[in-house]
């Protein structure tokens, strides 16, 4: 049976998460944005719809949306 979860509003299988969770962890992520304002790509942990306009983080990976680069690539160590 197939496990859906919400990230960032979007609903995706858990194994989807996890596996790009895991590869987005081996890059190095740096904050940009795409070259021309009418492109639009999408997070590869989510798949969120990332316009020209939108902050995005870039590496050879793909792009990461803020939220997923924050919550899940690079979460803030618990105290």
């Amino acid at each position: 049976m197939t496990e859906w979860v919400m990230v960032n509003g979007a609903r995706i299988e858990r194994s989807f998460l996890q596996e790009n969770v895991s590869e987005a962890r081996t890059y190095a992520w740096g904050k940009g944005r795409l070259e021309m304002p009418e492109e639009h790509g999408h997070c590869m942990v989510c798949n969120v719809a990332l316009s020209g306009n939108d902050e995005c983080y870039c590496s050879k990976g793909g792009l990461l949306c803020p939220y997923c680069l924050e919550t899940f690539v690079t979460p803030k160590e618990a105290n």
